[in-house]
């Protein structure tokens, strides 16, 4: 019985190894086009993240500091996960070392982990924010915020040890073009689902009670709003802005479950099938939309938060490109109507 499952999976193995050694070269540079780019965003846009926290001042707070630590994490998936398996979507084989392979490993386990630990931690600062403000000022200072951050940090890279420890390796998944844990499951390899299912217990349950607190109050607030005098300004604008940074923050939850519900499916198909019983094509997008999370956030925050759009704006000179624009353009109607003068 045990060797008719271990030659299933080494047949299901091996086919899928076939099939990514032999792809048609349209297909090679096709799938490398899309991983590549989607891995240059992710890089890009999150140390734009980084850029405009450290220079706004606005955003030298709290949840700055959270949102820089979650851009840190994409940005270390863009730059150590997604390279090696880059390189390996072009060669059609792991390019590299047996140390590389479990450093690979490592990498993504901890990226994926302080992303969801940091998106949690984000959620409880919303709560306590919205619903328990006066707490929120005694519990998130920026010195407990630091340590909080730094805290997910240390916990997101203990949560391969125990996998490596009890002798288990990461081997590479010619589906999912990385390393990953091995067909074998147990409770070491299920370690980064327990993370995932208790961060998102505790996304839903902060952001539940966020936008159930301000949907009975919202009434309430428009009434406090008419009797506020022109002192209680400051007030109104800082609680305004709390609601819409809670906004952002929710949409970027809301872009990551999107793509990695599917991930997560696929998983628990595998380990259900005790292998790797789905198509190349399958598992190629499973990596896909996994580093399309990483590069969701940059435009979340450029769509949904006006601080960061008006940097971006800075950056790339959008604003002084449609200034040009229209000053040509009222140069070239100017021309032409003395022209006809």
């Amino acid at each position: 019985m045990n060797v008719s499952e271990k030659s299933s999976i080494e047949r299901q193995a091996l086919l899928l190894a076939n099939s990514f050694r032999y792809r048609s070269t349209f297909q090679v540079i096709l799938e490398s086009l899309i991983y590549g780019s989607i891995a240059v965003v992710a890089f890009i846009g999150n140390l734009l993240v980084l850029y405009i926290v450290y220079k706004t001042p606005r955003l030298r707070n709290v949840s700055g500091l959270f949102v820089a630590s979650l851009a840190l994490s994409d940005i270390g998936m863009a730059t150590f996960g997604a390279p090696p398996s880059l390189a390996s979507l072009i060669k059609g084989h792991w390019f590299s070392t047996f140390e590389a392979c479990q450093f690979q490993g490592f990498v993504v386990i901890t990226t994926v982990a302080a992303s969801l630990q940091t998106m949690a931690l984000m959620s409880v600062d919303r709560y306590f924010r919205v619903v328990h403000p006066l707490n929120h000022r005694i519990f998130f200072t920026m010195s407990r915020a630091r340590l909080m951050s730094a805290s997910v940090w240390i916990l997101a890279m203990m949560y391969p040890v125990p996998y490596l420890v009890c002798g288990r390796k990461y081997i590479f998944h010619p589906g999912k073009f990385f390393c990953f844990h091995e067909v074998k499951m147990s409770f070491e390899s299920c370690v980064i689902y327990i993370c995932i299912c208790i961060s998102l217990g505790t996304l839903s349950f902060c952001y539940y009670n966020v936008f159930k607190h301000l949907r009975l109050n919202r009434n309430r607030v428009k009434n406090l709003r008419k009797e506020f005098s022109s002192r209680h300004e400051n007030e109104r604008r800082a609680s305004s802005e709390d609601i819409k940074m809670t906004k952002t923050l929710f949409a970027t939850v809301l872009g990551y479950l999107i793509c990695w519900t599917p991930v997560l499916i696929i998983d628990f198909v595998d380990m259900a099938s005790d292998g790797w019983s789905l198509s190349r094509e399958v598992y190629v997008m499973y990596t896909d939309i996994g580093l399309i999370s990483s590069s969701l956030n940059p435009i979340i925050y450029g769509a949904l938060n006006r601080t960061f759009r008006r940097e971006y704006n800075k950056i790339f000179c959008f604003k002084r490109l449609s200034r040009q624009t229209e000053n040509s353009l009222c140069q070239q109607t100017n021309s032409l109507a003395l022209a006809k003068l």
